[in-house]
Parts: structure tokens; sequence; C-alpha cells
């Protein structure tokens, strides 16, 4: 899932389906027993960014060239 950070405006901007898609994966967890565990919208963005941060940094146009 693509998330942006838009520098200009200040903000974090999802996808569409992004709260769907949460949902989902809380609705597994869930159907799976998991009781004490819940994703919470926020932290599941702050997670994944705190990552995306140890790692190093690509162009946009290096994508193409990078298979994930």
């Amino acid at each position: 899932m693509r998330i942006i950070i838009d520098t200009d405006r200040e903000q974090i901007i999802v996808p569409d389906t992004f709260y769907q898609t949460i949902d989902k994966k809380n609705d597994v967890l869930k159907k799976a027993g998991v009781t004490d565990k819940k994703i919470d919208y926020q932290e599941y963005v702050r997670e994944n960014f705190e990552k995306a941060m140890e790692g190093p940094w690509i162009r946009k146009s290096d994508l193409a060239k990078k298979k994930l």
C-alpha cells in the first residue's frame, strides 16, 4: 500500500481503501482468535514509516529498476 507524505500540506495521504484494508486485517486477526491485538490506523502508518526510515531512500524513477 502506498501512502504519501505531502510536505507542502504537511499531511499524510492514504489511499481510499486504507481503512477498509486495515479493517480486513483486523477481521483476520479476530477470526484467528487473536483478541489481544488490533491494528490501529495511525500506529500502522507510524510503524511502517519508522521501518522505511531505516532503509535507504530511493527515487520514484528507481522503482521500475527495483523488484519488490
